[in-house]
């Protein structure tokens, strides 16, 4: 299916130039309603293509382009050009309500990040995108995949990555090379999205065919041999009717580790076809192929890192991961009348996953030396997860009009069959590393791990939208599931159903305030290895908000006040059986500032305060010299891993009449603990960043630096007794050409 999928966007590519006559042949509707059609979608699209609009607007209109009044107007000729002064900040989400949300109507705190910013920043995976969101912490794991905290809580164990609207595996680098903007809806998020989002969801909204013809080549070289190639392209017919896009990534570089290469290449084919005016079909299938080196770190000596190079190396030579993506995905929506549209969205996802990586467990003295070695073992894994499913949805609007109406049914196989394995390899030098490792590995049967899981799901849902006045707005949601587990390795299996609620409202006494208010529950499915009864993790959430616009609505700010529990989180106690014995606590505030600071100078600023906690847990802690070799400590009242107070991040951008546009910003992130213990802690840092672009009719160059003081800073390891050194200065020139 892979390679099939590669040869048919391949040549798609190579006869892009000759679709036209192929394209023409569906069915065609009028010139004017082209036009219409055509103009309404550069217009909810913004082209999609930012860049586009600076490269082909001429230098003299610039003035009006950073005029007081934001508009969008639209020139069709052999090729599209927008001329836009977008909003800085988009003022609509789907992700609340799998509905068309203003901001300031939407009863929740909702992150949305747009291509713009995606651009000035160079944002290439997920976590580069994430750092724009209030209350979200980013790291990585094992420098292999996205890994972040949201208000508190691990994205792994209590969030959900979608792209489309449709779920994704984990864990992997989410790539944002065909992406043009990222919703982050914060807190229980099961109403809509069924189980697992007990502290939010992520959708990544990717670049769709558009009614017109264009292209564009972007070629980045950066530190660290760092090579980036992407191109996008697309191709209407005449009409408009039948549109195609193609977006593509190849990118290959060495890391400022040792040892730390990645080659990564995608390919995003998308195809569209209205073949009247009721019906839309989306067709995208994606394929992508990442290898990186997994990042070990460097290890802890009583809570300190040792005084060592910071690119230095202690991984095997036998480290590797290598993932294969695949998403297809298939929606059609049918309007039957002016108040009642079909939606069915039709999803496959699958992830191959294999790798070895090191684990460090501390440096410890030698007892034939009395040097100080690192001692490592070797982790190996091999996953591999399916995802099929649909959605189907049918939107109502009652002749009242003040509802608004989605009840929709999700039917769904979630399969996971992997093999974990725990080797050991002998310890090396902190000083003076010289590596001995050699095959055969000598796992360790006790570590070793395996499963083949499935879980079928039913789940309908249900979401009204009731604008009871003018300044009332309630928004209820709720969702049953009912899942099917089976393990056929361990042979348990269990039938879960939960329901998922969620009740907002948001008041408006006049334009430009809102206050608003939300409640929320969420649940996940427990654990297989839970003895005893099993529980599902449940998480709740109480939130109220502010939003008031300044400046005849070119600023917008956000005040959020929220408090997210989550309990039956299941630990391993001291006979080594899991039971659901922790609970989670976060409090918080968020505050946001966005919009036009004067003309031409637009700014994001965000602040969060996190006060999360462990209410209730204890830690099983292996201690191989001792009798028995491990001991459970309770970590109750201790504050959560990689969970700072205090964060805040500010972007500034710059628009010139020369075609040049400056851009920086600064993000500070305070002190972390890495584990549940408390017992290391990662200092807090400030990051600065620059970036500077200048375009002219079709091509513009783009500079971009990172950390521009050289910041020494960490972020989280393999494991609790390992950090990883944080990029030190970088940069990246990037050349982009658009047909």
């Amino acid at each position: 299916m892979r390679n099939l999928l590669l040869a048919v966007a391949l040549s798609a590519v190579v006869s892009l130039a000759g679709l036209e006559p192929v394209l023409a042949q569906a069915p065609e509707v009028s010139s004017a309603q082209a036009t219409a059609e055509a103009t309404a979608e550069a217009t909810a699209e913004k082209h999609s293509e930012p860049a586009l609009a600076e490269s082909a607007e001429p230098a003299e209109s610039a003035e009006s382009a950073e005029s007081d009044t934001l508009e969008t107007t639209a020139e069709y000729a052999d090729v599209l050009f927008v001329k836009e002064s977008l909003p800085y900040v988009p003022d609509t989400n789907t992700i609340a309500a799998k509905l068309p949300l203003e901001t300031g109507w939407t009863p929740a705190n909702v992150g949305v990040v747009d291509l713009q910013t995606l651009y000035e920043q160079d944002a290439r995976i997920l976590g580069d995108a994430l750092e724009n969101v209030s209350g979200v912490n980013v790291h990585t794991g094992n420098g292999v995949f996205d890994f972040f905290i949201l208000r508190g809580f691990d994205s792994l164990s209590s969030a959900l990555v979608l792209t489309d609207g449709a779920p994704e595996p984990e864990a992997t680098f989410y790539q944002m090379y065909n992406t043009e903007r990222v919703e982050v809806l914060k807190g229980p998020a099961g109403f809509l999205y069924g189980s697992n989002p007990l502290a939010g969801v992520v959708n990544l909204v990717r670049k769709q065919p558009v009614p017109t013809d264009f292209g564009s080549f972007g070629l980045t070289l950066g530190s660290w041999n760092t090579a980036e190639g992407t191109f996008d392209l697309n191709r209407s017919n005449e009409s408009g009717s039948a549109t195609f896009r193609v977006n593509g990534l190849f990118l290959s570089g060495d890391g400022y580790r040792d040892g730390r290469e990645r080659d990564v290449s995608a390919i995003n084919p998308a195809f569209s076809w209205r073949p009247n005016d009721r019906t839309t079909v989306h067709l995208n299938l994606e394929s992508l192929s990442s290898d990186y080196v997994p990042d070990a770190g460097l290890p802890l000596i009583a809570g300190e890192l040792p005084q060592v190079p910071r690119d230095r190396s202690y991984a095997s030579p036998f480290d590797f991961s290598e993932q294969d993506l695949l998403r297809l995905q298939l929606d059609v929506e049918y309007t039957l009348t002016d108040r009642l549209e079909l939606r069915n969205k039709l999803y496959f996802r699958e992830l191959d996953w294999k790798t070895n990586g090191t684990l460090l467990n501390g440096a410890f003295p030698s007892f034939t030396t009395g040097r100080l070695e690192v001692f490592r073992v070797l982790v190996d894994l091999d996953d591999r997860q399916n995802f099929v499913g649909n959605q189907f949805e049918l939107l109502w609007r009652p002749q009242d009009s003040r509802h608004q109406l989605l009840a929709g049914i999700e039917i769904a196989r979630f399969s996971d069959e992997y093999s974990l394995d725990v080797g050991l390899l002998p310890s090396i030098d902190l000083l003076a590393p010289v590596e001995t490792a050699t095959r055969p590995i000598f796992f360790l049967p006790s570590q070793s791990a395996r499963g083949d899981s499935r879980s079928d799901v039913i789940a309908p849902y249900l979401i009204d939208r009731y604008q009871a006045t003018d300044k009332l707005m309630l928004l209820a949601g709720l969702r049953f599931d009912s899942i099917d587990f089976e393990d056929d390795v361990s042979g348990a299996s269990r039938s879960q159903s939960e329901a998922s609620p969620m009740l907002g409202l948001v008041y408006s006494p006049k334009e430009g305030t809102a206050f608003y208010a939300n409640a929320a529950g969420s649940f996940a499915p427990p654990s297989a290895r839970v003895v005893g009864e099993r529980k599902a993790e449940e998480s709740r959430q109480l939130e109220i908000g502010a939003r008031r616009d300044f400046g005849d609505g070119r600023l917008h700010s956000t005040f959020a006040l929220y408090r997210l529990e989550r309990d039956n989180i299941a630990i391993p106690d001291d006979n080594g059986f899991t039971q659901q014995a922790g609970d989670q606590e976060s409090r918080g505030l968020e505050v946001e500032l966005s919009g036009e600071l004067a003309r031409g100078l637009r700014a994001a600023f965000s602040y969060a305060y996190t006060d999360s906690k462990l209410t209730r847990f204890s830690e099983l802690v292996v201690m191989p010299f001792s009798n028995p070799p491990f001991a459970v400590f309770d970590r109750s009242g201790n504050r959560s891993a990689f969970a700072p107070e205090h964060m805040a991040n500010l972007w500034l951008s710059k628009s010139l009449s020369s075609g040049l546009r400056l851009g920086g910003g600064a993000r500070f992130i305070d002190d972390q603990f890495i584990s549940e213990d408390n017992s290391v802690s990662i200092s807090s840092y400030v990051l600065l960043n620059a970036a500077l672009s200048y375009g002219r009719n079709d091509w513009r160059l783009g500079l971009r630096l990172r950390n521009l003081t050289d910041e020494d800073y960490e972020t989280r390891g393999f494991g609790s007794s390992a950090v990883i050194p944080g990029e030190p200065l970088s940069a990246s020139l990037s050349f982009e050409y658009r047909l």
